[in-house]
Protein backbone atom coordinates (compact mmCIF):
# COMPACT_ATOMS: atom_id res chain seq x y z
CA UNK A 1 0.00 0.00 0.00
CA UNK A 2 1.44 3.57 -0.97
CA UNK A 3 1.71 6.05 1.49
CA UNK A 4 -0.10 8.48 -0.49
CA UNK A 5 -2.85 6.16 -2.58
CA UNK A 6 -5.09 4.00 -1.36
CA UNK A 7 -4.88 1.84 -4.22
CA UNK A 8 -7.45 -0.89 -3.07
CA UNK A 9 -10.08 2.37 -3.78
CA UNK A 10 -8.49 3.76 -6.58
CA UNK A 11 -8.76 0.07 -8.55
CA UNK A 12 -12.45 -0.01 -6.83
CA UNK A 13 -13.65 3.31 -8.96
CA UNK A 14 -11.23 2.13 -12.18
CA UNK A 15 -13.45 -0.91 -12.45
CA UNK A 16 -16.73 0.68 -11.25
CA UNK A 17 -16.37 3.10 -14.21
CA UNK A 18 -15.36 1.38 -16.75
CA UNK A 19 -18.59 -1.23 -16.18
CA UNK A 20 -21.05 1.91 -16.04
CA UNK A 21 -19.65 3.59 -18.83
CA UNK A 22 -18.95 0.48 -21.23
CA UNK A 23 -21.77 -1.21 -19.81
CA UNK A 24 -24.35 1.47 -20.45
CA UNK A 25 -23.13 2.30 -23.78
CA UNK A 26 -23.53 -1.69 -24.72
CA UNK A 27 -26.58 -1.94 -23.15
CA UNK A 28 -27.66 1.67 -25.35
CA UNK A 29 -26.38 -0.32 -28.52
CA UNK A 30 -28.21 -3.60 -28.03
CA UNK A 31 -31.96 -1.00 -27.45
CA UNK A 32 -31.23 0.24 -30.88
CA UNK A 33 -30.60 -2.91 -32.59
CA UNK A 34 -34.01 -3.63 -30.54
CA UNK A 35 -35.63 -1.01 -31.44
CA UNK A 36 -34.60 -1.16 -35.47
CA UNK A 37 -35.26 -5.19 -35.17
CA UNK A 38 -39.22 -4.07 -36.26
CA UNK A 39 -40.54 -6.75 -34.24
CA UNK A 40 -42.41 -6.96 -31.03
CA UNK A 41 -40.00 -8.34 -28.64
CA UNK A 42 -37.30 -6.35 -29.86
CA UNK A 43 -39.08 -3.56 -29.36
CA UNK A 44 -39.89 -4.62 -25.90
CA UNK A 45 -36.40 -5.53 -25.63
CA UNK A 46 -35.34 -2.29 -26.25
CA UNK A 47 -37.57 -0.57 -23.97
CA UNK A 48 -35.70 -2.69 -21.05
CA UNK A 49 -33.07 -1.61 -22.33
CA UNK A 50 -33.56 2.13 -22.27
CA UNK A 51 -35.13 1.95 -18.68
CA UNK A 52 -31.84 0.21 -17.60
CA UNK A 53 -29.60 3.34 -19.30
CA UNK A 54 -32.39 5.65 -17.62
CA UNK A 55 -31.85 3.85 -14.17
CA UNK A 56 -27.89 4.31 -14.68
CA UNK A 57 -28.38 7.90 -15.28
CA UNK A 58 -30.41 8.55 -12.51
CA UNK A 59 -27.81 6.55 -10.15
CA UNK A 60 -25.11 8.36 -11.56
CA UNK A 61 -26.59 11.98 -10.99
CA UNK A 62 -27.80 11.21 -7.73
CA UNK A 63 -24.50 9.75 -6.15
CA UNK A 64 -22.65 12.91 -7.90
CA UNK A 65 -25.30 15.14 -6.47
CA UNK A 66 -25.92 13.26 -2.74
CA UNK A 67 -24.44 15.66 0.20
Amino acid sequence: MNEYLDLDALWKVLLASLLAGAGLVAVFSLALVGLSSGRTAGRAGAGLCFLVVAAGIVLGLYVMLAK
